[in-house]
């Protein structure tokens, strides 16, 4: 943005590197939620879930690495493996979570299996900006 004479303020041609990432990752929650829920707002899916009146603990590792963590987040993924509603859960969840506070096991992937998808899916969101394809999926 820049000043005109008369104090207001203009849209320039040029983007900040963080507005572009914050329209970035606008974008790539709006892709989550076209591909797995097709475009469909996230339905109240909590009731339905696998891991509806678990012990909560099991989702929360206290630590991602060491033996205990990857034991528990094994246990936790296995429970979402059978769930009806887990590709929700996975939409839900990056659609909301911040990319730099990520934890937990939700829609059967770890913090860092998150982190991943995040980064592929960012990367597929950049290359079509670039095409100027829209990224609808038909």
């Amino acid at each position: 943005m820049s000043t005109t004479s008369n104090g207001t303020k203009k849209v320039t041609e040029a983007t900040s590197p963080r507005t572009a990432r914050r329209l970035t990752r606008e974008r790539l929650r709006a892709v989550v939620r076209e591909l797995v829920l097709d475009g469909q707002p996230v339905p109240d899916w909590h009731e339905h879930a696998a891991c509806a009146g678990m012990e909560e603990a099991l989702f929360f590792p206290v630590a991602d690495g060491g033996p205990l963590g990857v034991e528990r987040i094994e246990q936790a993924k296995q429970v979402c493996a059978g769930c009806p509603v887990r590709n929700t859960c996975l939409a839900d969840t990056m659609a909301r979570e911040s990319p730099t506070a990520r934890y937990c096991v939700f829609g059967g992937l770890s913090a860092g299996d998150r982190s991943r998808l995040y980064a592929d899916l960012r990367t597929r969101a950049f290359a079509l900006d670039a095409t100027g394809e829209s990224g609808a999926v038909a």
